[in-house]
């Protein structure tokens, strides 16, 4: 076999193992970016499940009335920035609800997760985003974020449209400047729609698979060129690199 072909089999062969691993590499994290987001689809279908049927033993055993879970007498509390509201129901759902949407946070790609009705109102934040409002606003903006109305955001909306047997997924840019994948499942209160259950992911680490991605078939790429310049040096004839060919003899 004369030397092109020898070259052209070399090339033709890395070229075809560079490809190759591309597509095995990309596959591998799609998957992974794949089951992330299944993961968190489970999560907060299982979350409207649990608050649906934590609501309904609240009504049958009378600790809130059917009217009560419906109140959308939004009362602003006095001297909030942004503006924060009660209702008849927001105290009982911060001592029974909150604690149960707090379990949701263990999940290293949950932000938030919390109950919103129809019209945008969070009666009841995670605990770490429910404290105290201050006079500073942007400290209320990143950790005050309970009873507040969330309807001007579009993913907040597109959130709550739904009012089927199927999860939402949006965009959603908050207010303190992240932007994040919302997932919400519809919340059905007695047979009537009440609003949703939604979490939060996080996009870091999903930015963060992308990164490796691009590390790793970076390296593979390097291996590969390198493993091809080597074996195309193998195989030159050995005069190509005879520094004493061209010397002249006395």
């Amino acid at each position: 076999m004369n030397l092109k072909n020898k070259i052209l089999i070399i090339i033709g062969f890395c070229t075809l193992v560079s490809v190759g691993s591309f597509f095995i590499i990309k596959m591998m994290f799609d998957n992974f970016e794949k089951q992330l987001m299944e993961k968190c689809r489970i999560e907060v279908f299982t979350g409207a499940k649990i608050m649906t049927d934590l609501i309904h033993i609240m009504i049958d055993y009378n600790v809130l009335t059917e009217n009560d879970v419906f109140d959308t007498n939004y009362i602003q509390i006095p001297g909030t920035n942004p503006p924060k509201f009660n209702t008849k129901y927001d105290a009982i759902f911060d001592q029974k609800i909150q604690q149960i949407e707090d379990e949701f946070l263990r999940d290293q790609d949950v932000i938030f997760a919390v109950l919103i009705d129809k019209n945008g109102y969070v009666p009841t934040h995670n605990s770490k985003f429910s404290k105290p409002a201050t006079n500073d606003k942007n400290h209320n903006l990143q950790f005050s974020r309970s009873k507040r109305n969330f309807s001007n955001s579009p993913g907040i909306r597109s959130a709550l449209i739904s009012k089927g047997e199927k999860v939402v997924e949006v965009s959603y840019s908050r207010d303190t400047g992240e932007s994040v994948w919302i997932m919400g499942f519809p919340v059905y209160i007695k047979q009537k729609h009440w609003g949703a259950f939604i979490i939060g992911v996080s996009l870091d680490r999903v930015n963060e698979i992308k990164n490796q991605m691009i590390i790793l078939i970076s390296a593979v790429m390097f291996v590969i060129l390198s493993l091809t310049i080597l074996s195309l040096i193998a195989i030159m004839p050995r005069t190509l690199f005879n520094t004493d060919m061209n010397i002249p003899k006395y």
